[in-house]
This record gives structure tokens, C-alpha cells and sequence, in this order.
């Protein structure tokens, strides 16, 4: 039996444009055994408008927001604010991998006052 992947996130993120957040997203149903993310691309955002900080490889384990847990090394975090009501975002994040891949993964962010 092969398992489907899938680049683009489960589900969109809704944030207030007042709101400064930490975006994690979980790569690890895109990775093979013992591989592990290494090297974060720049984000690509669609539209423009959104302010982001660095983005890192996770050193610790953090929530996915779906009750599990994404293990060191297979996510990536950016902090994302500003953004104007109404907007929907599409943010492309990406990194390579200890094994020589790139793997990449497209979030929705929605920008949302009520």
C-alpha cells in the first residue's frame, strides 16, 4: 500500500491583523526514516503584506496544532504579523533535508478582524 503526501497544509491558519505569531509547520509525513530538515529556503508570500521573521529549522519538538507533536528537526518556524482584513495569504516554505531533498510545503493564512 503507498501513503499519499500532500505539500499543502491540512488546513488554513486564521490570524487577526493585530496578532504577531510563531507558524509552525509540521514536514515529517513528507520525510523518509532518520531525514531530517537542514537548510530553510525563503518564504515565498502571495500576496504581498505580511511581515516575517527568520525562518528556522525546530530545534525542539512543538504542537502541531492537530494534537500531535512535530519532533526536532522536522518543521519549520517563522513569525508572521501584520496583513490586512480580508486578505488570504499563500506562504511556501521550504528546506533541505540531510538526505539531499527538498521538500517543500503551501499554507493558507487568512487574515480575519471578527
Amino acid at each position: 500500500m503507498t501513503q499519499g503526501l500532500s505539500v499543502g497544509a491540512l488546513r488554513p491558519l486564521v490570524k487577526h491583523p493585530g496578532e504577531s505569531l510563531l507558524l509552525g509547520v509540521h514536514f515529517g509525513p513528507l520525510l523518509g526514516t532518520g531525514e531530517r530538515l537542514q537548510t530553510p529556503l525563503p518564504v515565498e508570500v502571495s500576496p504581498e503584506g505580511l511581515l516575517l521573521g527568520p525562518v528556522l529549522v525546530n530545534a525542539s519538538p512543538f504542537p502541531d496544532g492537530m494534537g500531535g507533536i512535530v519532533a526536532a528537526g522536522q518543521g519549520l518556524q517563522v513569525r508572521v504579523s501584520g496583513g490586512t482584513n480580508g486578505t488570504d495569504f499563500t506562504l511556501t516554505l521550504g528546506a533541505a533535508t540531510t538526505q539531499g531533498n527538498t521538500r517543500i510545503a503551501v499554507c493558507r493564512l487568512l487574515i480575519r478582524s471578527e
